[in-house]
């Protein structure tokens, strides 16, 4: 179908539902729109989350750690009173 074909039918289907059919394609593009926002706040929020987790593995991490220094230090003065 060429372009000028295109526009003639886009042109007829405009006329045929005349005001309803603005309305109908108003509210895909508001739909269209919403649902974009809604993807980027499912990421932003997947985002959000493995953050979390990650920082929840991170300070599990340094209390292990610390809890380990703290063991060493108690052997080292242990082994310096003996």
């Amino acid at each position: 179908m060429y372009l000028k074909d295109q526009k003639t039918v886009n042109d007829e289907n405009s006329r045929e539902f005349g005001v309803l059919g603005d309305v109908l394609r108003e509210l895909q593009m508001e739909e269209m729109e919403e649902t974009e926002k809604c993807l980027v706040e499912i990421q932003e929020t997947i985002v959000t989350e493995n953050t979390i987790e990650i920082l929840t593995e991170i300070k599990a991490t340094l209390k292990e750690i610390a809890e380990t220094q703290k063991k060493i230090l108690e052997e080292i003065k242990k082994n310096r009173h003996e």
